[in-house]
Order: C-alpha cells, then structure tokens, then sequence
C-alpha cells in the first residue's frame, strides 16, 4: 500500500530525522516519563437513503455538546474496532450495518496538563442494513447530506478531513493531530492518504 504525504506541518519534524537525538527527546510517546494511556475509539457514518445517519451530540455533554458526529464509541477489552463499530452501532442506534470501509484514523495527541490520554479514533462509513432506529442519550439523530455534513459544526479533527472521508474515490486518510485547546487549539501534524488501485 502505497501512502501520498499531504502535508507535514510540525516545525523542525520531518519522517526522515526520526533518528536525529534532538527530535527523539521530545517526540517519542510513550516512553519515560510521557507514559500515557491510549484511548481507542471506532465512529461510523452510516449512509440511508441518499443521506447520512449522524448525532447531533447532546447539549448537556460536557465535551462537545451539540456538534455534529457520527455514532460509536470506545473499544471493549479485546475488541477489534471494525467489532466495536458494529456493535456501538446496534447498541447506540439500534440497528445494523453493512458494507463497513475504512475512511479514516485519527491520533489525537493531548498535552498531560489538559487529558492524560492519548486517542486512537477509526472512522469508518457503513450502509444501513435494517432495524429500526432509537433514541439515544448521547445524542438527537439528525439526516444529512454530503454538503450539509460539510457546512456543520463539526469536530475540529474531523473537519480537516470530511472531504476525504465523503469521497468514495479517496482512500483511507491517516491524521495526528495535537490539541493545545478543543476548538481553537487543533494543531494537524500530519496528514497522508492511502493510494487507490
């Protein structure tokens, strides 16, 4: 699988210096003394009829309330996130799905003084398959369009990449994103797209 780089936006960071002494004492994760847990998460837009089935989150969600995202959630223990996709899918919205792609991963680094996690987040598109759709408390269920996704108020990580997740034509998009503040904060690091065909 071949990967085209979009864009590298971190000053002084280039793939080709991984090895450089001055780049591995503040980049490497994980390691002493930046320890952190991962947070794994899997997020589906779910196509029905000619729009996408998406949340429009709760405004009483202390993080994020009231933008627009698509259903999922965090990974159970020694669950795969296409597993956990389906099954946050059945258990949030009710129904079930087909035809799981790929479309995106996010890795959101987040400074200790703000979250002491870091986020592994799948983005995958689905089609409706059957079942009927039911309330949920993390959010209203709202029907929308490729354009109207588009113009939402959308996660900052998941804006910078929509397009590439709503065309068919892309392939998987990788992102690392650092937060310094959830709105305003979003730094994109990296950003590269898996080749089609």
């Amino acid at each position: 699988m071949r990967l085209l780089r979009l864009a590298v936006r971190t000053p002084g960071f280039h793939p080709g210096n991984r090895g450089s002494d001055s780049h591995r004492s503040h980049k490497i994760m994980n390691q002493k003394p930046s320890i952190l847990p991962m947070v794994i998460c899997a997020n589906v837009f779910i196509r029905k009829d000619g729009k996408y089935l998406l949340m429009k989150r709760s405004p009483d969600k202390k993080y994020a309330p009231n933008k627009i995202h698509p259903f999922g959630g965090k990974m159970d223990k020694d669950e795969n996130p296409y597993v956990g996709a389906v099954r946050e899918i059945r258990e949030e919205v009710g129904i079930e799905i087909e035809n799981l792609r790929l479309e995106a991963v996010i890795h959101e680094q987040m400074p200790d003084k703000d979250l002491k996690a870091n986020w592994l987040v799948f983005y995958f598109s689905a089609d409706y398959k059957n079942g009927e759709v039911i309330m949920s408390e993390e959010g209203e269920v709202v029907y929308l369009t490729a354009d109207e996704i588009k113009q939402s108020d959308l996660f900052p990580s998941v804006r910078t990449i929509i397009d590439n997740i709503l065309d068919k034509n892309d392939g998987t998009v990788f992102t690392t994103n650092s937060y310094s503040g959830f709105e305003s904060g979003m730094e994109e690091i990296s950003k590269d797209v898996c080749a089609v065909g």
